[in-house]
């Protein structure tokens, strides 16, 4: 089933086009990454589906509804939920406070919303940290509070910006492996990623912007084997590379 459909969806500010007349469907239990040089318009795009900067024109629906416009907070409790690109957590709350803001957009009441964090902490591995400041993590743990927040809002689609950017390799490699278990949870996810490593086995299919239009989409191994993807960001050595990473 199409969970997410853009359909043509243009974002201009002061004239500049920073999506051009971007169309991708994202379907139930897909990751779909999004990939594309800095400046492509990954962020903008993620911003228009969450409403937090409207589109231009074109139009954006969920589940066949159209939400195009609708405020971030009711597009949240309709079951799409993302992370950000600069973490932002609540630095003077602790990480099951963090948590439990995200739970109570599925309830009012502040004990069910305790549990459903706690359940969500011992999903991520962070229950061990739960009582710590946020403000006092390592980032690793600051990303992996942000997305478990926006796991604890219940969401049908996740949207991920850049999870794994300034993270070890080893960090990464544990991010994958939750990544993963959330899609065996029927989670749908849709991700911006510039480590190739980590978004290109993962993925069901990637889309490609550059300078905010899309110039490519299909599987990992079509995307790396596109001459317009390896001219305009992975380049020959790494396409050939990513075409037979699977």
């Amino acid at each position: 089933m199409d969970l997410l459909v853009l359909d043509k969806v243009t974002k201009t500010f002061e004239g500049i086009e920073a999506n051009k007349e971007v169309s991708i469907t994202v379907r139930e239990h897909e990751i779909v990454g999004l990939i594309g040089p800095n400046g492509a318009g990954k962020t903008t795009l993620f911003s228009c589906i969450s409403g937090s900067k409207p589109p231009t024109s074109g139009k954006v629906f969920f589940r066949g509804e159209d939400i195009t416009g609708t405020r971030p907070d009711v597009v949240c409790k309709k079951g799409i939920a993302r992370t950000f690109q600069i973490v932002k957590t609540f630095a003077g709350m602790t990480v099951l406070e963090n948590v439990m803001i995200g739970a109570l957009n599925n309830t009012g009441s502040p004990r069910v919303a305790r549990e459903q964090a706690l359940e969500v902490l011992n999903f991520t591995g962070l229950y061990p940290k739960r009582d710590l400041e946020a403000g006092q993590i390592t980032l690793v743990d600051k990303k992996r509070v942000e997305l478990a927040r926006a796991l604890a809002t219940r969401p049908q689609l996740l949207m991920l910006d850049e999870v794994c950017a300034g993270l070890h390799p080893n960090e990464r490699g544990e991010a994958v492996l939750l990544i993963e278990k959330i899609r065996e949870q029927g989670y749908t996810v849709f991700i911006i990623e510039h480590v190739m490593d980590v978004l290109m086995p993962i993925s069901d299919r990637i889309v490609v912007l550059n300078y905010g239009a899309k110039i490519a989409e299909g599987t990992p191994e079509e995307v790396a084997g596109n001459p317009l993807v390896r001219k305009a960001y992975l380049g020959e050595r790494y396409g050939e590379k990513y075409s037979a990473i699977r």
